[in-house]
C-alpha cells in the first residue's frame, strides 16, 4: 500500500478534500512528497506543520512556505531555516549570521540572497569555512576581495579565485604563486592548532582556481599549459582569447577532452582545425561539429564519417538561407540529416526533406512539430521501424499510427517508451506497452490518462505490484479509487 499511497501523493489531480486523510498516514516518505508537490495552499502548509516533524517543518520553511508568524516558536532551526527560506524580517539576517554554530554562519554565507553587509561581517568571521563562504559569494562587496586573498587559509583565497567578481590583477596574484603574503594554513590544518609542514597542495589548489577563472589575465597561463589537471586545463581551454601559440600547444596535448575542447574553440584558425579531422580520438573529431566556425565543406566531410551530435550543430544553426539549402540539398545524407536538425527550418524544406530516401534524414525530421502529421504515415511506409521512435516523437501522431507502431513485432523498447509517454495513445496500445519488459516503459503506460480504469484498478490492487505508484500517479483516477485506497492504508 505504500507505494500506491506515494503515488496518490504526487497524483497532480489529487481533490483537496483527500490532502489531509494522506497526511493522517503518517509516513514520512508519503509526507514529504505531499510536501514537495507544486503550489501547496496555505490551509495544506498548515496540516503538514501540525504533523510536527522537525525535519519537514525545515523543509516547509527553507521553502518558503511558511509565513513568520507562523513557524512555531519551539521550533530548533527557526531563525535559520526562516532567513534561508526568505521569509524572516531582513533584521534577523544579521541575528543568524551571529549563531554560535560555524555550520549555520557558513550556510548563511552561501544563501544565495544574504545582503551585502551581512557577507562582509561574515567576512571577519573568526571560522575559515565561514569566511570562504562570504569569499566566494557574489554579494561580498568587491573591495574585500584584496583582503583576502591575503587570508591566512589557502581555503579563503582559493574562494577568492573562484568569486565571479574577482579583478584580473587580483587572479594573476594568485595564480603566481597562490598570493602573498605565504598562507600559514591549508584545508588540512585551518581549524587544528598545529599547521601543516608544507601547503603546497593547498597553494596549488589557488593556483588552480586561479586559472580556471575566466577573467584571469590568458598570458598568465603558460605554466599550466601542461598540467596534470585536466578539468582546469578544460576550463581555460574554452576561452577565445588564447594567443596562438597556447592553441597550438594545447591542440598536441596528451588529454583527447582538452583537444575536444580545443577542436570546439571558435577561435582555433581553420588550418589547425582541420588537422583535428585527422586525430585518432573520435570525441575529438566529432567536437568540430560543435565548433560554431567550422566551414561548411569540413562539417559534410566530417559528417560522413563521424557520428552527429544529438543537439543541432552550432554551425547549421547560424547558416545563411543558403548555406542552408545547400546542406539539404548535398550528395552527403548525413550532411542533409544536419540541416534537419536545425531548430528552424522553412516549410518547403521540411516537405523536401520528408521526402528524403535517407533513414537518418527521417529521423530526425520525423518528430518535428512543423511537419504534417499526414505525413507521417508516409513515413512509416517508406522506412519501417528505423522510424518508429522518431514518429511517436511527434506531438500529433495519430493514436491509430502508434497502434499499428506498437503491435508491429519489429517495434524495439525504445518505440514503446516513446508511444507510452504519447497523450494521444489509447488504452489498447497502452496494454502493448505495459507487456514491455522495460521498466520505464510500463511506468509511463500505468500513469497515462487513457488506460482503463478496470486495468489502473488491478495494477494498483496486485500484491507487490512494481506499478501501484505509477498507477495511483495517474490523474484519471476517480476520486473514490483514491478514497478507498487512503481508507484501506489508515484502517
Amino acid at each position: 500500500m505504500r507505494d500506491a499511497l506515494l503515488g496518490l501523493a504526487e497524483n497532480p489531480a489529487l481533490p483537496a478534500g483527500l490532502f489531509a486523510r494522506l497526511v493522517a498516514s503518517g509516513d514520512e516518505e508519503v509526507l514529504f512528497t505531499l510536501a514537495d508537490r507544486e503550489r501547496l495552499t496555505p490551509p495544506q502548509v498548515r496540516v503538514l506543520l501540525a504533523v510536527g516533524n522537525p525535519s519537514l517543518t525545515c523543509f516547509l520553511v527553507r521553502s518558503g512556505l511558511v509565513p513568520w508568524p507562523e513557524i512555531p516558536q519551539e521550533h530548533p532551526g527557526r531563525l535559520l531555516d526562516a532567513v534561508l527560506g526568505g521569509v524572516a524580517p531582513a533584521a534577523f539576517w544579521r541575528k543568524a549570521a551571529t549563531d554560535p554554530d560555524p555550520e549555520a554562519r557558513q550556510e548563511v554565507a552561501f544563501a544565495p540572497d544574504a545582503p551585502a553587509d551581512v557577507i562582509a561581517s561574515l567576512a571577519r568571521d573568526p571560522d575559515p569555512a565561514v569566511v570562504a563562504g562570504a569569499a566566494g559569494s557574489p554579494y561580498l562587496p568587491p573591495e574585500l576581495l584584496p583582503h583576502l586573498a591575503r587570508h591566512p587559509s589557502t581555503v579563503v583565497r582559493q574562494a577568492v579565485a573562484d568569486n565571479e567578481n574577482a579583478p584580473p590583477s587580483l587572479l594573476a596574484a594568485l595564480l603566481a604563486d597562490g598570493g602573498w603574503p605565504a598562507p600559514t594554513r591549508c584545508g588540512a590544518c585551518h581549524r587544528r592548532e598545529a599547521a601543516c609542514a608544507d601547503h603546497a597542495p593547498g597553494i596549488r589548489r589557488v593556483r588552480l582556481a586561479a586559472a580556471g577563472h575566466p577573467a584571469v589575465p590568458p598570458e598568465g597561463l603558460a605554466a599550466f599549459l601542461d598540467a596534470p589537471e585536466v578539468w582546469t586545463v578544460t576550463r581555460f581551454a574554452a576561452r577565445t582569447d588564447l594567443p596562438a601559440d597556447f592553441l597550438n600547444r594545447l591542440a598536441s596535448h596528451p588529454s583527447c577532452d582538452v583537444r575536444a575542447v580545443i577542436a570546439a574553440n571558435p577561435a582555433v584558425p581553420e588550418p589547425l582545425l582541420r588537422t583535428f579531422a585527422a586525430d585518432h580520438a573520435p570525441e575529438v573529431r566529432r567536437a568540430i561539429v560543435e565548433n560554431p566556425a567550422v566551414p561548411l565543406d569540413l562539417l559534410t566531410t566530417l559528417a560522413a564519417h563521424e557520428r552527429l551530435p544529438g543537439e543541432p550543430a552550432p554551425r547549421v544553426e547560424s547558416a545563411t538561407e543558403l548555406e542552408l539549402r545547400t546542406l539539404a540539398a548535398s550528395r552527403v545524407a548525413q550532411a542533409r540529416a544536419l540541416a534537419a536538425d536545425r531548430s528552424r527550418l522553412p516549410g518547403d524544406l521540411v516537405e523536401q526533406l520528408a521526402a528524403d530516401p535517407d533513414i537518418a534524414v527521417a529521423q530526425r525530421i520525423a518528430g518535428r512539430p512543423e511537419l504534417a502529421p499526414e505525413r507521417l504515415a508516409e513515413l512509416v511506409d517508406r522506412h519501417g521501424p528505423p522510424v518508429f521512435a522518431a514518429v511517436a516523437r511527434h506531438p500529433g501522431c495519430p493514436s491509430a499510427l502508434l497502434h499499428c507502431m506498437a503491435a508491429n513485432p519489429a517495434r524495439t523498447g525504445r518505440v514503446l517508451r516513446e508511444i507510452a509517454g504519447h497523450p494521444a495513445a489509447r488504452s489498447e496500445t497502452l496494454l502493448l506497452c505495459l507487456a514491455s519488459q522495460d521498466a520505464d516503459t510500463r511506468r509511463h503506460a500505468a500513469a497515462h490518462p487513457a488506460l482503463a480504469l478496470p486495468v489502473l484498478e488491478s495494477l494498483i490492487d496486485a500484491p507487490g505490484s512494481a506499478l501501484a505508484r505509477a498507477a495511483a500517479h495517474n490523474p484519471a483516477l476517480p476520486e473514490s479509487v483514491m478514497e478507498r485506497l487512503i481508507t484501506r492504508a489508515l484502517s
